[in-house]
């Protein structure tokens, strides 16, 4: 089950980055309340999947790290492992409260209007948005440090730790 949670919220998060940072730069100006939709749609999905995630994890421990990995290494991983529970949940909630703020109501799967956390206020909004922003940015960096973590054991350590995660 943490597989498919883990490869769930890699196509999730990779299709926020397509939504966020891609399809904005390529498609007409008219697009833009569609990839917003969309965008939204996909980081509340995110939002349930972290949520059941962390359900799982709360009550299935992860396997051990190697006992021939330094210590740091040991707490660096599961450090990033827990900061990306955090930012993970953290950044849909920030996305939702932005919205709201902006007199957008996100939908659950794209279906479910979500209630309103914040009631419509553009100077708040643009707060939010830029938290929001700034996590993002705090979640690439996770993702850099994860597959960093990930090349390392299959091409360094070649120790069989990435093989506990591919899919299949």
């Amino acid at each position: 089950m943490s597989r498919t949670f883990h490869w769930l919220v890699v196509a999730l998060v990779l299709l926020q980055l397509a939504l966020a940072l891609v399809l904005p730069s390529v498609l007409p100006k008219s697009a833009e309340d569609t990839i917003t939709a969309w965008h939204l749609a996909t980081g509340s999905t995110i939002l349930l999947v972290m949520l059941l995630r962390l359900g799982w994890r709360l009550t299935h421990p992860m396997p051990p790290a190697p006992t021939d990995l330094p210590a740091a290494l040991r707490l660096l991983a599961r450090g990033t492992h827990w900061a990306f529970y955090f930012v993970l949940i953290l950044l849909p909630l920030l996305g939702w409260m932005a919205a709201n703020a902006y007199g957008t109501t996100p939908r659950l799967l794209g279906l479910i209007p979500l209630p309103s956390l914040l009631a419509p206020d553009q100077a708040v909004a643009e707060t939010i948005g830029g938290v929001h922003k700034n996590v993002a940015m705090l979640l690439l960096v996770l993702i850099a440090l994860h597959v960093s973590g990930a090349l390392y054991h299959a091409l360094v350590k070649r120790d069989g730790v990435i093989r506990r995660m591919l899919p299949g």
